[in-house]
């Protein structure tokens, strides 16, 4: 059986085999490992790149006194990549990657503002990891307690569970092509 690492390679790799060339925002402030060819002020060529050093949830942790679940921190302490355009069981999801050590940061903020709206609506705490590709109210959540990968809309619960662990939830993920190539 696979770990979850190697799931999350195994997907950059198809990824990559059936998206040859990839393009995303282009963001000059930072010095991200990603970047390949500028296309113009707003895109630019990708390439995921593996973290040197993974994205350190342990500070957010210790300032909302939580841990947050394994998936999480694997999810987005692995690789610097584009948003990667998926097809989950024919539904478009685009799955939020970090390109540099400062998107990291940013990501970390918008990952505190969401907990503490889950915490103020009293609901199950849960962490955003991509969006519905035809609605952005509609997220792609994992269950911070569980680790179930569901969807909720913006300021309310997981209304659909669709896999039990981000490891079965990423083996059913194929490749958008269409969308990563415009």
């Amino acid at each position: 059986m696979k770990t979850l690492e190697e799931t999350i390679d195994a997907l950059m790799e198809r990824y990559q085999n059936q998206v040859p060339v990839r393009y995303t925002e282009y963001v000059e402030e930072w010095s991200s490992p990603i970047y390949g060819e500028v296309i113009d002020d707003d895109t630019v060529e990708w390439t995921p790149s593996l973290q040197a050093k993974p994205l350190a949830f342990d500070e957010l942790e210790k300032a909302l006194e939580t841990t947050f679940h394994d998936s999480i921190k694997a999810l987005f302490g692995r690789w610097y990549a584009g948003d990667l355009a998926l097809s989950y069981q024919g539904h478009p999801i685009h799955l939020l990657q970090i390109q540099s050590e400062e998107d990291g940061e940013r990501l970390l903020a918008n990952i505190t503002g969401h907990i503490l709206m889950k915490r103020r609506l009293k609901q199950p705490e849960t962490v955003f990891i991509g969006l519905g590709a035809d609605n952005d109210d509609l997220l792609l959540s994992i269950d911070n307690h569980s680790g179930a990968v569901g969807l909720e809309w913006v300021g309310k619960e997981q209304h659909e569970v669709l896999a039990d662990s981000l490891s079965g939830w990423l083996n059913e993920c194929e490749p958008k092509i269409s969308e990563n190539n415009d």
